[in-house]
Order: C-alpha cells, then sequence, then structure tokens
C-alpha cells in the first residue's frame, strides 16, 4: 500500500515502523496537527494516556489505518466528538467502549499495535476484563500472559502467581495436566483449586491432583478366594497408601502407572478369629496382588508378596490364582512377560 498523503502529511500504515519521537503512531499524531491547530501546540508533550488513547483506536481501525479518508475524517473529528463517540466511531467494531477505563492504568509510552489488539481481544473475556479492572498498574506483560492462559483461567489470583516467563509457561502446562488427570472436575473447581495452592507451589499442586485423581476402573471387581478370604481392588490413592503401609511396600509409588492403566492392585485379607476381631480390623492381610497389562492379552497376574516383600504360601498362590482364573485373569507366562514374577513353583 503507497502512503496517501492527508493535508500535506503522509500517513504510515498502522504496522510500519516509522521514525520519530512516538515510533510508529508519528505519522498519525502529526496528521491530527496538520488539521488541528491547538493540538498541534502540545504535540511534544501529548500526556501518556491521550497517546495511548490514540494508539489505541488506530490500531482498532485495522485496514482503515491505511485509508485516506478515514484518517483524515479521524483527525478532523478529534477535537470535536468526544473520546466515547470517537472510539464509537472509528473504532467500535472492533472492541468495546468500556476498554477506554483502562487507559489511565496503562504503563510505559506507546505499545505496539499487536498489544493494543491483544488487549482489546481479552477485554471481551469477562473474567480477563475483571482482572484488568482489578489491577491498579496495567503493563504489556499483564496483557500478554492474560492473553496466553486459558480461558476460565484469566483470573486476578492466578495472573499474581506469574512473575516472569517461566512462571507463565509452568503454569499452562500444569493447567492442561490437571485437566487431564482430574476429568472428574470442572474448570472452575481446577481454577478455585490453583487459586488456594501456594505462591511458586506449581509443582506441589500437580502432584496435589495427581494424588487425588480417579483410577480408571478395575479389572475385575472383589473376589472370594477359596478357603476364606477376599481380594479386594484398591480403588485410589489413599487405599493405595493405607495398603502400602499396611504391608510395608512401596506400591505407592506405582501410582502412575495405575492412573496410565498399566497395573492394579488388590489386596488380599483373610478372616481372623471372632475373639480376636476388633471393630478397626475383621481381616488379616496376607498379600497385595499385582495385576498388568500385557499386550494384546490383557489383564494377567504378575505377583503377589506378603508383608515387607515376603513370599507368601504356595497354598496362598494357588487359591490366589484360581480366584482370578474364574474371573477370566490368568497368570503371566514368561514368554509374554520376562519379568513376569508370578509362579507357582
Amino acid at each position: 500500500m503507497t502512503y496517501q498523503e492527508i493535508d500535506g502529511v503522509r500517513p504510515a500504515f498502522v504496522f510500519a515502523k516509522a521514525q520519530g519521537p512516538y515510533g510508529w503512531l508519528t505519522p498519525y499524531i502529526a496528521a491530527i496537527a496538520a488539521v488541528d491547530e491547538d493540538f498541534s501546540t502540545r504535540i511534544l508533550v501529548l500526556p501518556r494516556e491521550e497517546r495511548h488513547f490514540i494508539a489505541l483506536i488506530i490500531t482498532l481501525m485495522g485496514d482503515k489505518a491505511g485509508d485516506r479518508d478515514h484518517v483524515t475524517a479521524f483527525a478532523r473529528s478529534y477535537h470535536r466528538l468526544s473520546r466515547r463517540t470517537l472510539f464509537e466511531s472509528f473504532a467500535g467494531p472492533h472492541g468495546p467502549a468500556g476498554i477506554l477505563n483502562l487507559l489511565p492504568k496503562l504503563v510505559g509510552d506507546v505499545w505496539s499495535p499487536a498489544r493494543y489488539t491483544m488487549l482489546a481481544e481479552i477485554f471481551s473475556d469477562d473474567q480477563a476484563r475483571k482482572t484488568l479492572r482489578h489491577l491498579k498498574k496495567l503493563k504489556r506483560s499483564h496483557v500478554k500472559r492474560l492473553s496466553e492462559l486459558p480461558m476460565g483461567f484469566r483470573s486476578y489470583a492466578v495472573l499474581k502467581k506469574i512473575t516472569k516467563k517461566r512462571d507463565l509457561d509452568e503454569t499452562k502446562f500444569a493447567i492442561e495436566a490437571v485437566r487431564r488427570i482430574r476429568t472428574d472436575l470442572t474448570d472452575q473447581a481446577i481454577l478455585k483449586s490453583l487459586e488456594g495452592s501456594r505462591d511458586n507451589g506449581i509443582h506441589d499442586w500437580v502432584m496435589k491432583h495427581y494424588i487425588a485423581a480417579p483410577f480408571p476402573d478395575a479389572p475385575i471387581g472383589t473376589l472370594d478366594v477359596a478357603g476364606g478370604g477376599t481380594l479386594m481392588p484398591l480403588k485410589d490413592y489413599k487405599a493405595l497408601q493405607h495398603a502400602a503401609r499396611e504391608f510395608s511396600n512401596c506400591i505407592r509409588t506405582y501410582l502412575y502407572r495405575v492412573l496410565r492403566g498399566d497395573s492394579f492392585f488388590y489386596r488380599y485379607g483373610v478372616p481372623v478369629n471372632a475373639d480376636k476381631a476388633t471393630e478397626a480390623s475383621r481381616d488379616h492381610g496376607v498379600a497385595i496382588v499385582e495385576l498388568r497389562r500385557a499386550p494384546v492379552i490383557g489383564w494377567v497376574v504378575h505377583e503377589a508378596f506378603g508383608k515387607g516383600n515376603k513370599s507368601i504360601r504356595r497354598k496362598q498362590r494357588v487359591a490366589i490364582l484360581d480366584a482370578f482364573t474364574k474371573a477370566g485373569i490368568g497368570a503371566a507366562p514368561q514368554a509374554i512377560n520376562p519379568d513376569a514374577w508370578f509362579e507357582l513353583n
């Protein structure tokens, strides 16, 4: 596009890099001064808010910022119309007039057109708009961070947690991770959790949700074992953690395998004598059984160990395997899984 003269002044297209005291905005400032004598007398001492006002309107003109008639009309109307009317007449289609209330907060000199465009875009988001209004000072970095945060997570409390670029990248990743982990939660619930987390504790926040994540469905429900006792699926992290303490093993560290659907754990308990039973425990923990998902075949019994990962009696192993086999889940043969530990010898 060739520059068009406006009363002897040639304004640059909005995205052109122009030289002058106001950078890319200089040609437009000159265009207004050329037709407005009062404006021309203070052209070098324009208040920051006024510079931002002109830059915002020129940016939101879009392609019309390079149109001779449109820019001429704006220049000649500058002191004849109120700011609100000017905005609605020349930039209204691309941004609500309420954005003008933010101008006194804008920090620094004239921003780039891209940043004003970004500001107008996030202003249309109710949550981001509340955050922008809550800020006492509005920096370029605030606009960029709010723009990059996912919709629904542009709250003031979340923005406060982001003090550098690395924080923004980590927060975005963490939000997406928790969204995938916590399929049982809405975005609103995840946001509330994030807002209540410790500052700079994004890693701990994600780990908290890993621990609270719902487990996949158990391969099979509770099974009765011949000779007495039951095989009970451990359906959440709390049960996994409790069993790890009871059996003095490390199965709680297998959380990721369970969440991925690669492993599932069962607790094998047998009844205790009635006179030894207590209200707190009415069975005796014998073993923790791990099922693993084998390629193509599906779930198989991988291992069974007692407390402290000690071996259990052969009779107990046979009973465990028999219960699972009747439910359609067999032992893991070495040919399928060389690391399978379940054997009856």
